[in-house]
Parts: C-alpha cells; sequence; structure tokens
C-alpha cells in the first residue's frame, strides 16, 4: 500500500471511529445474537435430547458418541475455513452463508433416517455453526465504536441466555412427553436461520475495515456515507482525527504478518488459552448433570431442573461483562474471572448438600461465562485485519479441541475420582491455560485496533502510541 492509499484507509477509519452509537449498532446486534442463539440452541438441545435419540432410534450409545463428536470436528473445520473464506471474500458473505448452512444442517438432522446421514447432518450443522460464529465475532470487533465492543459483545452474547434457557426449559417439559419425535421437532426450530440469513444479508453493511485492508476505498466509502447520514440525524459529526502513530503507518501484507513471530506469538498463546477455557468449561457443563445424578443419587428430573436454574441464573452475566468489559483490561479480566472459576468449581466438586450444590453450580455458571464472553470480545481484537477472521479460527478451534478432548478426560476423571475430580482439573484448566495469555497477550481494551497491530509489529513507538491512545480509538 503506497503513501496515498495509507492516508484514504486512515481517514475512512477515523471516519468510522467517530461514528457515535446509532439504532443501526443495536440492529446489528439483535440479528448477530439471534445467530448466536441458534449455534447454542443446535448444540443444547441434541446434547440435553441423549437419553431420548438413544430410547426411540435405533442409535448404539458408541454411535451417539461419534455423533457428538462429529458436531465438535465440524465446528474445528468450520473455525479455519470459514475465518479463510471470511479475509477473502468478506465478513457479510460468509456470515449470511454459514448460517444457511447450519440451517440446513438442522434441518437434515431433524428428518435423519440413520446413523449415516445423521453423522454427515451433525457435521455439516459444526461446520456452518462456527463459521458463522467466528465470522460474527469478528464483525463486532470491526464495526462497533472501541469505546462500546466490550458492551455490544455482551448484547450479542445474550443470544446463548435467551437460547441456554430456551432448550432447558423445553427439554424439562416436552421431551419426557412427546413421544419418539419431539427431539425432531425441537431439532427443526435450529432451521429458522433460513430465515435470518437473508435478513442479515440486507440488513449488516459488509465491513469498512475489510473494504479498507482490500483495498476497495469506494465501497467502504458508500457504507461510511449512509452510516454518516444516519448519524447527523443525532447531531453534527466531529472531525475525523487519525493517530499520530498511524499517519506514516504502512499496512503490513497478509504475507508479512504471517511471517511475523509476534504475530504468530499471539495467536497461539491465544489459542492455547481458550483450549483451556473451552477444555474447563465442558469439563464441567458435560458431566455434572451425570456427576450429579451418577455421584449424589439426583434423580435425572432434579439433575434437569438444577440445570435449568443454571441457565436463568447465567442471565446475569452478560450484564456482569457489560458492566466490566470496556473498564477493565481484556486479559486482566480473563484472569480475575479464571481464578474465580477455579474456586467455584473446587467448591461444587466438594459441594454435597443440594443447597450448597445449586449455590455453587449457579456461580460457576455466571464466573465460567465470564470468562468466555471476554474471550469472544479479545480475540479478534488482537489479531490484524487481513488475518483478523482466519487467526480467530485458528483460535476458537483450540477451544473446540479442548471441548473434544473433554470427552474423554471427564469419563477418565469421574471414574477414578468421582465429582471431586472432574470440577478439580476443569478448576485448574482456567488459571494454568491462562497464565500465558497474561503475560504475552496485547492489550486491546478501549483502543485502536490498528494501534494494537502497531505495537504487535513492533513498528509504533512509545511516543507515538501515547500521542495516538486518545485519538481514532476503536
Amino acid at each position: 500500500m503506497n503513501r496515498s492509499d495509507a492516508v484514504v484507509r486512515n481517514n475512512l477509519l477515523a471516519r468510522l471511529e467517530r461514528l457515535p452509537v446509532m439504532l443501526s449498532h443495536y440492529i446489528w446486534a439483535g440479528l448477530l445474537a439471534a445467530n448466536l442463539m441458534l449455534e447454542y440452541y443446535d448444540n443444547a438441545i441434541f446434547a440435553y435430547a441423549i437419553p431420548t435419540i438413544k430410547t426411540h432410534t435405533n442409535l448404539t450409545l458408541e454411535q451417539i458418541g461419534y455423533v457428538t463428536s462429529a458436531f465438535f470436528v465440524g465446528m474445528i473445520a468450520g473455525a479455519l475455513v470459514g475465518g479463510m473464506l471470511s479475509d477473502r471474500l468478506g465478513r457479510r458473505s460468509v456470515l449470511v452463508w454459514s448460517t444457511a448452512l447450519y440451517s440446513v444442517g438442522a434441518l437434515a438432522t431433524a428428518f435423519a433416517p440413520g446413523y449415516e446421514t445423521i453423522l454427515v447432518a451433525r457435521v455439516v450443522t459444526g461446520l456452518g455453526v462456527q463459521a458463522a460464529t467466528s465470522v460474527l465475532l469478528v464483525y463486532v470487533a470491526e464495526m462497533f465504536p472501541s469505546h462500546t465492543r466490550g458492551r455490544f459483545a455482551s448484547i450479542v452474547s445474550t443470544g446463548y441466555v435467551v437460547s441456554g434457557v430456551g432448550a432447558a426449559a423445553l427439554t424439562m417439559y416436552l421431551l419426557p412427553h412427546s413421544g419418539p419425535n419431539g427431539w425432531r421437532h425441537l431439532m427443526l426450530a435450529g432451521s429458522i436461520g433460513l430465515v435470518i440469513a437473508p435478513i442479515a444479508r440486507f440488513t449488516l453493511p459488509e465491513s469498512v475495515r475489510w473494504y479498507a485492508s482490500k483495498g476497495r476505498f469506494a465501497c467502504a466509502e458508500k457504507v461510511l456515507e449512509k452510516l454518516e447520514m444516519r448519524a447527523l440525524r443525532q447531531g453534527p459529526l466531529a472531525e475525523p482525527q487519525v493517530s499520530a502513530a498511524l499517519e506514516a503507518g504502512k499496512q503490513p501484507t497478509l504475507r508479512e504478518l504471517l511471517k511475523n513471530t509476534s504475530v504468530r506469538r499471539t495467536i497461539a498463546v491465544l489459542a492455547f488459552g481458550y483450549f483451556g477455557a473451552y477444555l474447563g468449561f465442558y469439563l464441567w457443563g458435560n458431566w455434572v448433570t451425570y456427576a450429579m445424578v451418577q455421584g449424589l443419587k439426583y434423580s435425572e428430573e432434579d439433575a434437569y431442573y438444577a440445570m435449568f436454574i443454571w441457565n436463568v441464573v447465567y442471565v446475569v452475566t452478560p450484564l456482569l461483562t457489560m458492566y466490566m468489559l470496556d473498564r477493565c483490561e481484556r486479559k486482566s479480566m480473563i484472569l480475575g474471572a479464571a481464578v474465580f472459576s477455579a474456586l467455584s468449581l473446587a467448591l461444587l466438586g466438594a459441594s454435597t448438600s443440594h443447597w450448597a450444590v445449586m449455590a455453587t453450580g449457579s456461580a460457576v455458571s455466571i464466573i465460567t461465562g465470564i470468562v468466555l464472553n471476554a474471550y469472544f470480545t479479545y480475540i479478534p481484537e488482537t489479531i490484524p485485519t487481513q488475518l483478523r477472521a482466519l487467526g480467530s479460527g485458528v483460535v476458537i478451534s483450540g477451544g473446540r479441541f479442548g471441548g473434544a478432548v473433554s470427552g474423554v478426560l471427564g469419563a477418565a476423571l469421574f471414574s477414578s475420582g468421582g465429582m471431586k475430580s472432574v470440577m478439580l482439573v476443569a478448576g485448574a484448566c482456567y488459571i494454568i491455560f491462562t497464565i500465558p495469555v497474561v503475560v504475552f497477550g496485547p492489550r486491546t481494551t478501549n483502543r485502536s485496533l490498528e494501534l494494537v497491530t502497531k505495537e504487535e509489529l513492533g513498528s509504533a513507538n512509545e511516543d507515538g502510541l501515547s500521542r495516538g491512545a486518545g485519538v481514532l480509538q476503536e
């Protein structure tokens, strides 16, 4: 990118940054939250329905295990493929088509006649789900104002709240009384993404940052002009101001980014940390119900009721995260929440009375959710625009590997030490895997993504950063 192009690009980003929070931002966040809601709903309903599926189909327990793993395999591939395509074709296009893809997968799951079909359907669903989620997080980082990125990431994550409570309630009240095809009817709801996809296509603008990174300045200009016209209805706009650290900056190429040691280290460290967070999350989330039934001798109905209550309690998580994310440095917040997650998991593992289990389980649900919400915001902020979707996909794939490992590891831990062993290891994962993120991860809160990139590449001096930290903050 020559100097002239750099000036145009930086001016476009400065204009994007000066925009106030508008109704459009909330509409975008609502659409993205709906997308995230369907992603979690599909995964939760299938997991909750496993006993019903086992009872009313000819699938063996081993086959159901493979089907469950197939979803994670699809998610790992989806994070990588979706990231590569998004960096090449654009954020909006991949989000729309991946939403349609996982809806088709949910539809195929609902009508699957046998093992082979349902296995393929779950791979396709996982592929679409993770491609959509990865791009969704990138979109929030690139298109929402810097001082509200945490707030809007929390708003988007309310999709998890709605789907978590809904899936738990439907499982508890409908599955036991809905007959052999009840689980299929619930899976059909996941195909509503076929309605959301075209709405997203005509409502969400393409990322201005992505256009600018590709040198498509005219397209970026069109998006900005429409947004500025809406913003002017709220009052006059400030003059766009470009950070001193960026004025003479050269846009790194994709090849330069891939060769850069700092960029590769950041992606590796975040993948390591996210792996640990998801390993801990799925160790407790996937095994606590089984542990209550087999270890604490709860009835299945009581165990499902506990899960329902924990999903209801989780409602406060986005609110707490919304309050903290834009006030605290992201990686410091991740560390603090990881420590409290470990403590609450240790208490849950040692709990035997009903009220102790309910109280500690509620605490675990909230605090582990804060860790994941903080990662959702932090991951795309740390990676340069040209590599953001692919890099985020690599990191998120690390988390999905954690989910895959949790099945085998959880079974071994429960067999050897019961619920206490599972919860202690889950808690240890949060702390151990977070340490490298805190040591090597960049600072991002209320900072320009471009300045974060400059610092990572080692090309912005401290004086430039201090002059630019308060300008073009994103």
